[in-house]
């Protein structure tokens, strides 16, 4: 996901906040009619920002906790996978079938093992670019799902894979790959929910005419042009910044 630099929402919402409660001390002689810088409307305005911003708060936690659970699966599968290995090997299968086995390996670690977890991904954290390596395509969180699925399936096909450990046994394999499968799409779907709250709360902040910071302009207009320039009326609010971005 693209790194967007954030802070200036906060700083926004702080000066739209004093913009209004100047407004409120202008009493009677605010009543421009342009609707949406009436005072009800910047207030309901505010109102439906603060609750924007608790959503895209919300939906940003929602997916570093689905990225952490994810990395944690994951990275936890590569010893397992050491343990299916082992398996595999204490079995009488026929060679020619352990080394396809074998290969199936190699596709899913390809070239290095999954790092340790660590910290969970940042929701804004910019996407490095990947360089053109099967073993960079391999160690996707998808890819790696995918081709768990082929060892598993692979075990399914072959009735000489015996083993009394239950964790191991084809049946709780299989719970595997639908618990993989159930981690990459929580992942995917708190992802999408946290990119839809940012486009609602920039709407707001930004939308022409009706947004935050088109607003504010056009605040600053009209108390310029009915208490004039001079005026501390105007110079109270002329001085209050607003951070622009276009959407």
């Amino acid at each position: 996901m693209k790194k967007q630099n954030d802070s200036g929402y906060p700083v926004n919402v702080r000066n739209f906040k004093s913009l209004i409660d100047l407004i409120i001390s202008f009493g009677a002689a605010y009543k421009p009619v342009k609707f949406s810088i009436q005072l009800e409307n910047l207030q309901a305005l505010f109102n439906k920002i603060l609750l924007a911003l608790k959503v895209v708060d919300q939906t940003a936690r929602e997916m570093s906790t689905a990225q952490k659970m994810r990395q944690q699966v994951f990275y936890d599968l590569e010893a397992f996978v050491t343990c299916i290995v082992g398996a595999v090997g204490s079995c009488d299968i026929m060679p020619g079938k352990v080394e396809k086995f074998e290969s199936l390996v190699k596709k899913f670690r390809g070239t290095r093992a999954t790092p340790a977890p660590s910290a969970p991904e940042s929701p804004d954290a910019p996407e490095k670019p990947a360089a053109r390596t099967n073993s960079t395509t391999q160690n996707s969180f998808t890819r790696k799902q995918d081709n768990f699925a082929e060892l598993v399936t692979f075990l399914e096909g072959e009735p000489n894979y015996l083993t009394d450990e239950l964790d191991l046994k084809v049946e709780m394999l299989e719970l595997m790959v639908s618990e993989l499968e159930a981690r990459n799409d929580e992942v995917s779907k708190t992802k999408s929910a946290y990119f839809i709250a940012r486009i609602d709360r920039d709407k707001l902040f930004f939308e022409p005419v009706n947004g935050l910071v088109p607003c504010t302009k056009a605040v600053k207009k009209y108390v310029k042009s009915v208490f004039k320039a001079s005026s501390p009326e105007y110079k109270s609010i002329s001085g209050i910044a607003f951070k622009l971005r276009k959407l």
